[in-house]
């Protein structure tokens, strides 16, 4: 709060503000402090009265100089001209740049590359989990959970049913990464509200792993 805006304790010319004036500092001399406990503070923690009034930190005017050595990949004539922004507007752009396109200085061939690394395991493996195939659906089951798949709509896609039990419900889930979770434990329910036993329910998203469209994700694995 701005003390300018308080209500005064002395009013200009009061008689008694060279007094008060006085008595403050002959009180702020003294070797002991005084304190006060503040309610919203663990009890054994003393707050001294007398401090300063503090106003924030100083804005500020420009960020420390930084070689640029570690960029390696891009032309120096296409480098982003940071030094000529003002604070606010270099951490802007460089927030909307590692978001937009994941890092300026990466070319895209990284990003393929890191994905392909990532599927590798599962294509050695073959295995449906982790991937958008499709396996075995038992017609009957899938009957049976017909009430569960009207309700959840267009935001998944049965894929297979595995498990030795027939338990286990694996799902192409379209919706909102943020949401998968949730979505994912409401499936369960919902089909065990059919009368059918369920395990666990698998939300695949293939390399979707946040919601580009909405936090500025590089679209090319964002949307897969």
């Amino acid at each position: 709060m701005n003390i300018t805006l308080q209500t005064p304790t002395f009013h200009e010319g009061d008689l008694e503000q060279p007094i008060n004036h006085d008595i403050r500092m002959f009180r702020k001399s003294l070797d002991i402090i005084e304190t006060y406990h503040d309610p919203f503070l663990p009890n054994d923690i003393e707050v001294p009265s007398h401090v300063q009034v503090w106003h924030g930190y100083p804005e500020r005017l420009g960020y420390p100089e930084k070689p640029y050595e570690n960029n390696r990949f891009t032309d120096e004539e296409d480098m982003t001209p940071y030094d000529d922004y003002s604070p606010h507007k270099a951490r802007t752009i460089a927030v909307q740049m590692a978001r937009a396109t994941n890092a300026e200085w990466l070319k895209e061939e990284v990003s393929m590359e890191f994905h392909r690394q990532e599927r590798q395991p599962y294509e050695d493996i073959g295995t449906l989990v982790g991937t958008l195939r499709k396996g075995n659906v038992d017609p009957d089951l899938k009957e049976k959970i017909e009430p569960a798949l009207k309700i959840l709509g267009s935001s998944v896609d049965l894929l297979s049913i595995e498990g030795e039990r027939q338990a286990i419900f694996r799902f192409e889930y379209h919706g909102l990464i943020k949401n998968k979770f949730g979505m994912s434990c409401w499936t369960q329910t919902l089909i065990r509200d059919c009368g059918v036993e369920c395990d666990n329910v698998i939300f695949e998203t293939g390399f979707r792993k946040r919601d580009p469209l909405y936090d500025g994700g590089f679209p090319w694995y964002g949307m897969c």
